[in-house]
């Protein structure tokens, strides 16, 4: 489970908002558009600037052709988008993804308090750089919400800390007690 935020492209005549809640595409199956690889590399420069240690995961194409019953060149189509990671050790498990026409940020439910505050600092650097390099809106759907970065940070922190806060509660007692074997009949 992960908080995650969206980021996309307005479109023409669109309500940003039923843009931000309609399915991505998915997988690509045209042929790369050099626009397109050009600006998700040069998205990705920004942000391994603003955090050295952000590596782009280098995708496994004969394994995933292999898991998926595909030819090589059809996981490398496939697979043409960059994911951005930070070190395993020590990690937030902040996770980047930068697709054609979209990109996502997620963080799993990891944090508490200081720790928390923090990390969506990080993350808010994060989307400030895709937004201005790729002129995306950004979208919360945990608050059902677009918003550019000037706005739409303490909701989004507050609404991660209380689902954290629901996760690591332990259920009532009156859930725990074990039934009779004779009740399950």
């Amino acid at each position: 489970m992960s908080y995650d935020f969206r980021l996309f492209k307005r479109k023409a005549g669109e309500d940003p908002h039923e843009t931000a809640r309609a399915d991505s595409d998915g997988f690509p199956s045209l042929p790369p558009d050099p626009q397109k690889e050009a600006l998700k590399r040069r998205v990705a420069d920004a942000l391994i600037a603003r955090n050295p240690r952000l590596e782009v995961f280098q995708f496994d194409y004969e394994a995933v052709a292999k898991s998926r019953k595909i030819t090589v060149e059809q996981a490398r189509l496939q697979f043409r988008h960059l994911e951005l990671n930070g070190p395993q050790e020590g990690a937030n498990g902040i996770q980047i993804t930068l697709f054609d026409d979209e990109a996502s940020v997620t963080v799993p439910f990891w944090h508490k308090g200081d720790k928390a505050a923090d990390t969506f600092r990080e993350i808010w650097s994060y989307l400030e750089i895709i937004s201005r390099e790729a002129g995306y809106l950004i979208y919360d759907p945990q608050i059902d919400r677009v918003f550019d970065t000037s706005a739409g940070f303490d909701d989004a922190l507050a609404h991660y800390t209380g689902v954290v806060c629901q996760i690591q509660q332990k259920p009532p007692a009156s859930h725990t007690v074990k039934k009779p074997w004779w009740r399950f009949w």
